[in-house]
């Protein structure tokens, strides 16, 4: 993003006659000062009857306007939604002062003239005069808000868990008619936070879940930078008021509390940085300079001097031993970061440098350029890498701390890159220019934003929107409107679906009564299909006995006939001999006349043949006799199986029926 266009969003609120009249200040406030040193001023007996004729309408005891209430000392203490605004013996840190000289925006008393020199002299030799609260107190010990110290590790992994705000105010600063475009992007490296910023405030947003977390003021105008600590505590904004005013301010990430502010430029502030220790500040800008301050008072380290046109980005290396800048010349240099000394001269860029971003482990830093291009340096000013990315010009650059990197620009295009360059995929592409795009804390999203305004957070893996942050926050009665309406929203479909509930509690009354019958009637069937299935084992059991029992009746017939065949041989030998004594006979007879003496030796002989004739007959009615009864009980065994066979087809009709039964039951439990 080149800063021609973020210039055309800037608020110039600071005019040339304000300038004057600060400069009249200054010469009256020079010429009274020889006077100062005997005088006590004190906020009871002087400066609050100033407050009370100027401010109390929105700082007295009915009306905190930010939080800020200046009714009693120690209100004027305590400070506002930003933090103390006060700061003994300290002009340039006491937000106050600043904004009812104008210097800074908003203004006080809002709307109006500056007070008169008098009153605005009053308050000064309050101020530096150590915030007397009565004539018999103790002046104020000078101090600057505690910035704690941190000492740099491989990754700069904060101890204990990251950074999250807490109670911060959702209510913005300014809320415009108009969206415009994020002035600046910052996606803290170990929590869910991304801070956008916009017109005297910053967003911060949670980028899991896309909730609003909280409002930053930043009443110096325009953050045209925003840059989270290495560790994730801290947040760096810097910018102010185009050709009048640009500063640095620290705030801390989880109370939203401001805790320093560096410089004093005659433009704002676009590009800036916090060293990994918290000891270092880095800011540039129009002005050509780099000055690097430190943090624990405020002072000045040193300068760079070296750009001969705007600075537009810079930023420490993730060990603390490097500064890297560029310009809107396509200049790149490096520098110790400690001493200020120049370490390297990174040609190659034919335009703007646009942004720049080292990796976590410090040897590799990347820039991107207007020039369409994207490289990466190492430390002896090598250059190891350079590819086209985005056509028309490149806005961002940046560092996963897996090492991948992601990139936006003019083409409206937001890209994914491999550690050497390589491109993985495009995620999306915005609805208008490309501004900055940010790896989220586990580099499992991309939060991008467009010059339309839009800031939304991608899947890495598929481009996929999962969230949209807003930089111009609805105010809390906005909200509270829109919720209402939802609420009254919910309460309508609550009503519809607690008479769809009657409904339904009715459907599900009958069915349960309608499942209780099923139950029923399966049961019974259950039951019947129990009773037939007794049955049916029993009539199994009895055809086993009845086929066992024709089995017995089988083999007694079977010996029978074998007794009748022996029998039937024996009558048959008998017949035999009885036709040889018949023929016997007939010859005796016929020689009866001539054996006479033989005849009764053949008469006894005839008697015992008739006799065993007689016997025999006998015998053979016997057997006739058994034949007929074995014939009886072999049709007595021919009715049992008869009767067997009846009872056979009984049964198959009851299995018939019973396979009726459970066809009907696997149906109903279909139908259910």
């Amino acid at each position: 993003m080149s800063f021609q266009r973020v210039d055309a969003v800037k608020i110039v609120q600071t005019s040339l006659m304000a300038l004057l009249a600060m400069g009249l200040s200054a010469n009256f406030v020079a010429a009274t000062r020889a006077d100062e040193a005997a005088e006590k001023i004190t906020y009871a007996d002087h400066v609050q009857p100033i407050f009370r004729q100027h401010c109390f309408a929105c700082h007295g005891p009915d009306t905190k306007k930010n939080d800020l209430g200046l009714d009693s000392y120690a209100n004027a203490m305590t400070g506002g939604a930003s933090g103390e605004v006060l700061f003994a013996e300290d002009l340039s840190s006491s937000q106050l002062w600043l904004m009812v000289t104008h210097e800074i925006s908003p203004s006080m008393p809002p709307g109006g003239a500056k007070l008169p020199d008098a009153e605005l002299d009053m308050i000064r030799k309050w101020i530096e005069g150590g915030l007397l609260e009565k004539g018999d107190s103790q002046k104020r010990a000078p101090k600057k808000n505690a910035v704690a110290a941190f000492t740099p590790s491989a990754d700069n992994r904060p101890a204990g868990e990251p950074a999250m705000p807490k109670g911060l105010l959702r209510e913005p600063v300014l809320h415009a008619e108009h969206r415009g475009a994020a002035t600046s992007l910052s996606v803290s490296p170990w929590a869910p936070v991304a801070a956008v910023g916009a017109p005297f405030q910053i967003s911060l947003y949670n980028t899991d879940s896309g909730e609003h977390l909280g409002v930053l003021p930043f009443v110096e105008g325009m953050p045209f930078v925003l840059q989270f600590s290495r560790d994730g505590s801290m947040l760096l904004a810097a910018g102010g008021e185009s050709a009048a005013r640009g500063l640095a301010v620290l705030y801390d990430v989880k109370t939203g509390k401001r805790l320093t502010a560096v410089g004093d430029e005659l433009d704002a502030v676009i590009a800036a940085d916090l060293r990994a220790d918290h000891g270092l500040i880095a800011i540039g800008g129009p002005r050509k300079v780099v000055r690097v301050y430190r943090v624990a008072d405020g002072s000045l380290a040193y300068e760079i001097t070296k750009h001969t046109d705007w600075i537009t980005a810079l930023e420490f290396s993730p060990d603390g031993k490097f500064l890297v800048t560029g310009d809107r010349s396509g200049g790149l240099l490096l520098w110790d970061a400690e001493t200020g000394r120049e370490r390297g001269d990174l040609r190659g860029h034919a335009e703007q440098v646009t942004s720049v971003s080292w990796r976590g482990d410090s040897a590799v830093v990347a820039s991107s350029s207007e020039d369409d291009t994207v490289r990466l340096w190492q430390l002896d000013s090598q250059q190891i890498k350079s590819w086209a990315a985005h056509g028309g010009g490149v806005a961002s650059v940046r560092f996963s701390s897996a090492g991948d990197l992601t990139t936006t620009g003019r083409d409206q295009v937001v890209k994914l890159w491999k550690a050497d360059g390589a491109h993985i995929r495009d995620l999306t592409t915005l609805e208008d220019l490309g501004l900055a795009a940010r790896f989220t804390h586990d580099g499992a999203r991309v939060v991008a934003s467009d010059w339309r305004g839009n800031v939304r957070v991608l899947n890495a893996a598929d481009g996929a929107q999962v969230a949209a942050f807003d930089p111009n926050p609805p105010t809390v009665a906005t909200r509270l409107v829109a919720v209402e309406t939802e609420v009254g929203q919910l309460r309508t479909e609550a009503q519809a679906a607690s008479e769809g509930l009657v409904s339904v509690q009715s459907q599900v009354a009958a069915a349960e009564a309608a499942l209780a019958n099923a139950r029923a009637a399966a049961e019974s069937q259950t039951k019947l299909q129990a009773e037939k299935a007794a049955q049916l084992a029993a009539a199994e059991q009895r055809l086993a006995t009845i086929a066992a029992e024709k089995a017995a009746v089988d083999k007694a017939a079977t010996a029978v006939i074998e007794q009748l065949g022996v029998a039937q041989q024996e009558l048959v030998a008998a017949e035999t001999g009885a036709g040889a004594v018949r023929e016997t006979v007939k010859a005796t007879q016929a020689d009866v006349a001539k054996q006479e003496g033989v005849a009764a030796t053949a008469a006894e002989q005839l008697a015992a043949i008739q006799k065993q004739v007689a016997e025999a007959q006998a015998a053979l009615k016997t057997l006739s006799d058994a034949l007929a009864a074995q014939s009886q009980g072999a049709a007595e065994a021919d009715a049992k199986v008869a009767e067997v066979q009846g009872k056979i087809d009984d049964l198959e009709r009851q299995n018939a029926e019973l396979e009726a039964i459970r066809k009907l039951r696997e149906e109903h439990a279909t139908a259910k």
